[in-house]
């Protein structure tokens, strides 16, 4: 897998992140909160997403060292896991800013391209997979993201694609990694309620039944939900209690109140370090929420 340069990348997110021209990136796609960029931007052969800066090369360096771990904590589950490299760049101020680097992959094989467009909602072995995938790597130290949007599906199986929350825990079922860059976007007030927000949903993804909840929920906010049913007979055949439909709803309606909360308040501390304290912002952010991208294209 090529490497970036990442001088020349991180040089145009700067770019991006001063002046608000994303023209010299490639945005290949988003989560709540960060970007996929396609690299080398004219013909991406590899996609790179950008890590929060860290304070200096230790505390990336832990931070790799949990991911590291993660991946051969799936992979031992028989997760079949994206080949995934953890770079890093120290810049001229030197903190440290990381990124994820992957392979590109076809948008079409996402999980919930395949199921968009399949004929009916009626069996999918897309869930089957999933679902077993899931069950059997799920443990009370490590968790995994259920949601559709985030696995592959190559020649009938399944690819786990977004390593960059790391759900392994430590012997006292606490994270293994410093919340700390991955919150600096927020207001300082509001950090230390979304780090008990943050862990309480890890500790949800560390058992199966509440991954698989969440892949049940992310249904209505991808606006597949003719396939509820199919996926939660898929589900409920493997864990107990079952999971209802109105569960999965209540869910959803409230990660529909929180991510886009929090996208809000990440906007707000960008106004208020640039235009009020008169100092630098340094995260590129996403112009929307994906809610709020399916919303519109469903109407």
């Amino acid at each position: 897998m090529p490497a970036p340069d990442l001088e020349e990348l991180e040089a145009d997110v700067a770019h991006a992140i001063a002046t608000g021209d994303t023209s010299r990136l490639r945005i290949v796609g988003h989560g709540e909160i960060s970007l996929v960029l396609g690299w080398p931007p004219e013909k991406p052969a590899i996609v790179c997403k950008r890590l929060p800066p860290f304070p200096d090369v230790a505390g990336f360096q832990s931070y790799r060292d949990v991911v590291l771990r993660y991946v051969d904590a799936l992979r031992r589950g028989g997760v079949h896991v994206v080949d995934t490299e953890v770079h890093h760049l120290v810049r001229h101020d030197r903190h440290v800013v990381g990124f994820h680097v992957q392979p590109l992959l076809s948008p079409d094989a996402l999980g919930t391209e395949v199921l968009r467009r399949a004929q009916s909602a009626g069996e999918h072995p897309l869930l089957d997979a999933v679902v077993a995938t899931v069950v059997g790597a799920t443990t009370d130290r490590v968790g995994v993201d259920a949601q559709l949007s985030n696995w592959m599906w190559l020649d009938g199986v399944p690819w786990q694609v977004d390593l960059t929350t790391p759900f392994l825990l430590d012997d006292h079922r606490r994270l293994g990694f410093d919340l700390a860059p991955f919150l600096a976007s927020l207001p300082a007030p509001a950090r230390p309620v979304v780090r008990r927000e943050m862990t309480k949903l890890v500790l949800r993804w560390t058992t199966p039944r509440g991954a698989l909840l969440d892949l049940a929920a992310n249904l209505f906010k991808e606006e597949l939900t003719d396939w509820l049913d199919p996926a939660l007979r898929a589900v409920n055949a493997r864990v107990s209690p079952p999971i209802t439909g109105a569960e999965a709803r209540r869910v959803h309606v409230a990660d529909r109140r929180l991510w886009p909360l929090l996208f809000r308040l990440e906007h707000l501390n960008r106004w208020w370090q640039r235009r009020v304290r008169r100092q630098p912002f340094d995260f590129l952010l996403p112009e929307r929420t994906t809610y709020e991208e399916h919303e519109r294209a469903g109407r």
